[in-house]
């Protein structure tokens, strides 16, 4: 009797750990959501890794093998974590994979590491996602077919018709050497003298303008906000932004003269702008227009220097000043000298 008394306490103390874990594995869901549309053999697939877990909660992101089941990984984005409006927190990871077969598949069974602050581990079953391969051949056609023979055509005599097509080339091309000089003078009249920069600035107040927010369109805020910067960067640093995904843009501005900071800085930017574009994550309206300020800090930081001949004329002006983001993790941007 004494000794099931001493161990009473032991018992008890087992069940209540594992009613908390049972519990604080409740408070934590994790999906991976795939983007619309339809793909084919070799598309990027970017999956969105997502998490909602309460704050101070902390994601260990798994390192995925280049093959990872069917799929091949090329890249993965660093966790990126949210404030939700309900005092919780949204955490995503973009993974940018490739499939190389038509047909059905589904992501590998995944586990995630999650830690609760307090130093207690807890593991995160995530579903698997279905993803869909397009193919590009007729269903049901399987059949090989030999090579067609050359065709063999009648002698024709051409001459003449060399001669009408070599005539209506000479015409056509005065044509169009008018219409070039007629063009040229209008855009003489109408040229935009505005900077790169002045330009995704007013490309970025018109988007604010729209108030696209308010109105729920959240996924095309974002495109259009993101798409201005991909473009200022594009034009910037000579680096092609429109088309590429975030993953392979990380890679492309090592090559670059741009910063460490300022590129870590973009970086989430554009991470924050998949999430919302590629995911089914709502952010509040303030958070959406807060985008529009970054982009502009994106802008203003990277902009050239322009050297005017006043300054030329003028060698003791103090140099300018050039915007570039602190590298803390805070991404605040702090002023330095050129």
């Amino acid at each position: 009797m004494t000794k099931k008394l001493a161990t009473l306490p032991i018992i008890i103390l087992i069940a209540l750990l594992a009613v908390g874990t049972v519990a604080a594995q409740a408070d934590v869901s994790a999906t991976i959501v795939t983007p619309e549309g339809s793909f084919t053999v070799g598309d990027p697939v970017e999956l969105a890794l997502t998490v909602t877990h309460p704050a101070g909660y902390h994601i260990i992101s798994p390192e995925l093998p280049e093959s990872w089941g069917d799929f091949i990984i090329t890249s993965q984005s660093p966790p990126l974590t949210i404030d939700n409006d309900d005092g919780s927190q949204t955490t995503a990871i973009m993974i940018d994979a490739r499939l190389f077969a038509p047909g059905d598949f589904s992501t590998p069974p995944l586990t995630l590491n999650v830690t609760d602050g307090a130093g207690q581990l807890l593991e995160v079953a995530v579903a698997p996602a279905a993803v869909n391969i397009a193919s590009v051949l007729v269903e049901g056609d399987t059949e090989l077919r030999d090579i067609k023979p050359q065709a063999e055509l009648p002698f024709l005599n051409l001459l003449p018709w060399i001669a009408g097509g070599l005539l209506f080339a000479a015409l056509a091309t005065g044509a169009f050497l008018l219409w070039k000089q007629r063009q040229a003078k209008l855009a003489l009249a109408a040229v935009d003298n505005r900077l790169p920069h002045e330009v995704a600035l007013d490309d970025l107040t018109r988007i604010g303008q729209l108030g696209l927010p308010e109105q729920g369109r959240f996924k095309e805020h974002y495109t259009l906000v993101s798409d201005t910067v991909r473009l200022y960067i594009e034009r910037t640093f000579h680096v092609p932004m429109l088309e590429r995904t975030t993953g392979e843009i990380r890679y492309s501005l090592r090559q670059t003269t741009m910063s460490r900071a300022n590129t870590a800085y973009l970086i989430a930017f554009l991470d924050e702008s998949d999430l919302v574009k590629f995911s089914e994550y709502t952010p509040s309206e303030s958070k959406a227009y807060e985008l529009i300020s970054q982009g502009r800090d994106i802008v203003e930081a990277n902009k050239p220097i322009v050297i005017t001949e006043e300054d030329l004329d003028n060698p003791n002006q103090p140099e300018p000043e050039v915007l570039e983001f602190s590298a803390n993790g805070h991404n605040e941007p702090v002023e330095v000298r050129a």
